[in-house]
């Protein structure tokens, strides 16, 4: 599968490609079921990483890595920033759950407590 690619995304399966400003305003779109989900770079060109990170907390811990650890880790030439999964066989997370919780986590909120 070509990840870089929205239509070999699509023939696996993939629907939906929604922007992150677009989630912000309107969620409802989001599939309310179990599912894989990607989060994609809108164009191939490398990030510019601040200094002082936007997002929040996960389970009441700073994620928060270097600029170094973030340009090592970096994988030039792909559009894939993020996987993640919705569901298990013993969790009830869903994809409009799960994408809500990382679009928090984008605006600066304490995520994956039970809370959340």
């Amino acid at each position: 599968m070509n990840f870089n690619n929205l239509n070999s995304l699509k023939t696996k399966g993939f629907k939906g490609f929604q922007t992150i400003e677009n989630l912000w305003h309107d969620s409802t779109t989001i599939p309310d079921n179990k599912g894989v989900y990607l989060v994609l770079a809108p164009e191939l060109k490398n990030p510019i990483f601040l200094n002082t990170g936007v997002g929040g907390f996960f389970k009441g811990e700073n994620p928060k890595i270097t600029i170094d650890q973030l340009e090592d880790n970096w994988v030039v030439g792909s559009r894939v920033i993020y996987i993640g999964k919705a569901g298990s066989h013993r969790g009830d997370a869903t994809l409009r759950s799960r994408i809500k919780q990382y679009l928090r986590f984008g605006q600066g909120k304490n995520v994956g407590l039970h809370s959340s």
